[in-house]
């Protein structure tokens, strides 16, 4: 099924009132694709995960185990760009006429992945609270509700994605070099203010041109 541009604009304009004025209360399913990126992309390329960990506030931990440098980098990476690399995924699923289910199916997978890894009960909570939401809506809704529901969610996690970055300016700011930025520049000896710049660049990048790929 074919979005209209007004159906495009609306629901973007519903994720940005769950991006922004209602982040508090969201930022947890934006913690779920961050921690879950360290811990996907991480064993894509050979680390093994210990555990994720999601606690409230938007607080998460991913502990790796085994890794070699390449993989820590990939993980590392993946943490602050991941909620944008899944929604510009999904974006190119639905600009290109994708059943709408196949965005919410992949995430419910991805969710699952992450939840075998998860070792706190509220982060199980708010896995399985996700998947359960995802499910009813690919399975017990009209088609016209999954198609206005993928447009939404992939929306939320391309401004996430964007809305979060900023959060690890105060975290630097802090003092705290346990953060991913720091992590990154102790590997790289590139400035943890250079990856965050690169953080923001390129998760704005992916709202822009995904949105745009959406809207179009």
């Amino acid at each position: 099924m074919e979005a209209s541009p007004g159906l495009a604009w609306t629901t973007g304009l519903v994720a940005f009132v769950a991006a922004v004025p209602l982040w508090r209360y969201t930022t947890n399913a934006i913690t779920v694709a961050h921690e879950g990126g360290h811990a996907v992309f991480g064993r894509m390329f050979g680390s093994t995960v210990k555990h994720v960990k999601i606690f409230r506030q938007g607080a998460g931990e991913m502990l790796p185990g085994k890794e070699n440098p390449f993989s820590r980098f990939i993980s590392l990476v993946a943490g602050y760009l991941g909620p944008s690399i899944f929604g510009f995924g999904g974006a190119l699923l639905l600009a290109n006429d994708f059943d709408p289910r196949s965005v919410l199916f992949l995430t419910m997978v991805f969710l699952v992945a992450v939840l075998i890894m998860t070792r706190n009960a509220f982060g199980f909570l708010v896995i399985i609270g996700l998947g359960a939401l995802l499910w009813v809506v690919a399975m017990r809704s009209v088609a016209e509700v999954q198609l206005a529901f993928a447009y939404v969610w992939v929306w939320f996690l391309l401004m996430g994605g964007a809305r979060q970055v900023p959060e690890l300016f105060w975290v630097m700011w802090s003092g705290d070099r346990s953060n991913d930025a720091a992590l990154l520049e102790n590997q790289t000896h590139i400035g943890d203010v250079v990856w965050l710049f690169l953080f923001w660049l390129l998760s704005l990048g992916a709202l822009v041109y995904g949105g745009a790929l959406m809207v179009r």
